[in-house]
């Protein structure tokens, strides 16, 4: 109780009341943390017609996932754009819904309607049709999107996506998948972490794209935080298989101000001569008073040598750092340890380089898609965090 209450105090002092109300107003989505385990595996039936059947079954069939019989028992059935009874199937593993399917349901098309609200597995072909499949009642958790425009090897990625999120594929898998199919990351590359499915969090990111980052469509599991692990495992893995020796990586809920770029090509100048290990753009949280090695001015701003990495949202990591993350360890513990940024700042004899002020912001009006509340939770640590570092090194 005591040690409670000294925290909230602790948070009040540091990040104000409307820190702390953000606190307690923005709280944590058991959905997004809970964590279900992988299903058995199971074959698969494919039923209905759709415009992404073909591709379903090649590469339900090269996984050995494709039942040979037409309907075992045994086998859970894929259905492309259902008739309504089909809802009711409790063998269903997913219902694929063309956007024509979905253009064509009316209001009196009860049957289909309480399928796509019933909280089945629904995998979409194109952004217009998950707007749509919202728009009649489906929860955002339940759907996954397979864009039908794709490329093959997009196409292939993204089935794969969908077996991990659903359980019924391990990600070491798609990580072998990501290996061979996606394109390299070359050294120097800009990269961002998105969920393609939250529409809105990836619009507004490119609306505001200063940086030119090529987008990485997240690996999708529950509890969260693993799958956002996992998608920084696949990155550094992908960019080493590349030769990537520095790589920058942001999240979707990442802003940059107008003199983003100048600013950015200032810390590249100075990373190229320093001894480091992370770049961290946007610091969230220090525990304790922050400790600084060393500080030096860079224009009118700061960069700062420290111990100290906590925050994902715009990093910039050296050969050493992507070698550490391409090493995470998803058995290495629970959320409270064996986060990515977690698992980072376990890294021995981490060096870590941060400008003040911050090189980028933090959109607020996101929601987190790891733990669910809006990003308001995190806008008091930010700037108290800011605040405490421009004060030890410009006192004045």
């Amino acid at each position: 109780m005591l040690q409670s209450v000294g925290k909230a105090w602790r948070i009040l002092g540091r990040e104000g009341v409307s820190g702390a109300m953000n606190r307690v107003r923005h709280r944590r989505d058991g959905v997004l943390l809970s964590d279900p385990g992988n299903r058995p595996e199971r074959c698969f039936v494919l039923l209905g017609e759709g415009v992404l059947k073909t591709q379903f079954r090649t590469e339900l069939k090269r996984r050995h996932l494709l039942s040979k019989a037409e309907g075992p028992k045994a086998a859970q059935k894929i259905v492309f754009n259902p008739l309504p009874t089909e809802f009711d199937d409790t063998s269903i593993a997913a219902a694929v819904l063309d956007e024509d399917y979905l253009n064509r349901i009316r209001p009196e098309d009860h049957e289909i309607l309480q399928g796509i609200a019933s909280g089945c597995a629904l995998i979409v072909t194109s952004d217009a049709a998950l707007r749509r499949a919202l728009a009649l009642g489906a929860a955002l958790r339940d759907i996954s999107i397979v864009p039908q425009s794709a490329k093959r090897a997009a196409i292939r990625l993204a089935i794969g996506r969908w077996l991990v999120y659903a359980g019924l594929m391990p990600p070491e898998t798609y990580l072998d998948d990501l290996l061979a199919f996606a394109p390299p990351i070359r050294s120097r590359g800009r990269v961002c972490i998105s969920l393609p499915e939250y529409l809105d969090r990836r619009e507004g990111f490119l609306d505001g794209n200063a940086g030119n980052f090529a987008m990485f469509n997240g690996i999708r599991m529950l509890p969260a935080w693993k799958g956002c692990a996992w998608s920084y495992k696949a990155i550094a893995t992908k960019a080493l298989q590349s030769g990537a020796r520095r790589l920058t990586i942001c999240e979707d809920d990442a802003f940059f101000g107008a003199d983003f770029q100048q600013y950015f090509n200032a810390v590249n100048r100075y990373l190229d001569r320093a001894d480091w290990d992370v770049f961290n753009g946007v610091m969230t949280r220090i525990e304790g008073r922050p400790e600084i090695m060393m500080r030096r001015k860079l224009g009118a701003n700061h960069i700062i040598h420290t111990p100290h990495m906590m925050g994902m949202v715009f990093n910039v990591y050296n050969r050493t750092a992507l070698e550490w993350i391409a090493d995470w360890d998803p058995q290495g513990g629970g959320a409270q340890t064996n986060t990515i940024d977690e698992w980072l700042n376990a890294m021995p004899g981490l060096k870590v380089v941060s400008a003040v002020p911050f090189l980028a912001g933090h959109r607020e009006d996101a929601h987190s898609t790891i733990f669910g509340f809006k990003n308001t939770r995190y806008s008091g640590m930010i700037r108290a965090t800011e605040r405490e570092i421009l004060a030890l090194v410009d006192p004045a």
